[in-house]
């Protein structure tokens, strides 16, 4: 399997039609890390972005310059470490990645969403602290 060049243009249309994507930040891998990981792991996209020619991207994602790794599995980010990553850690970590029970991860989200909300709609609103409002 190939390794794509992910753009600005075809990212987000990647990301959500597959269902898991490890994704390389930098202009070339010097030891073939993906190429050796697709092969290894057929049902998988692999990409590459060049944060130097794609800086929106890497922006998006709080990278700058320099090696980082990002997975996604069906939409949602499980990974994302800057620095080079050897095709045995890649390995690892996509297995991990594989093996998470995908309802259990929505769950988890959901109720940390519910949990912030919670927070901001506490710090929004004192009189929610003191017991509700009064009417004069």
């Amino acid at each position: 399997m190939s390794v794509l060049q992910l753009t600005a243009e075809n990212f987000h249309r990647t990301v959500s039609e597959s269902a898991c994507l490890v994704v390389e930040f930098g202009a070339t891998s010097a030891a073939g890390v993906l190429e050796d990981s697709s092969q290894r792991h057929a049902g998988t996209v692999f990409g590459r972005i060049d944060p130097l020619a794609q800086p929106e991207l890497a922006a998006m994602f709080g990278l700058r310059d320099g090696p980082a790794l990002l997975i996604f599995r069906e939409n949602i980010v499980l990974y994302l470490e800057q620095g080079e990553h050897s095709a045995t850690r890649v390995d690892e970590i996509l297995a991990r990645v594989l093996a998470l029970d995908m309802n259990a991860v929505r769950g988890e989200i959901e109720e940390r969403q519910r949990s912030e909300l919670a927070l901001r709609m506490r710090r929004v609103c004192p009189a929610t602290r003191r017991g509700g409002l009064s009417q004069e």
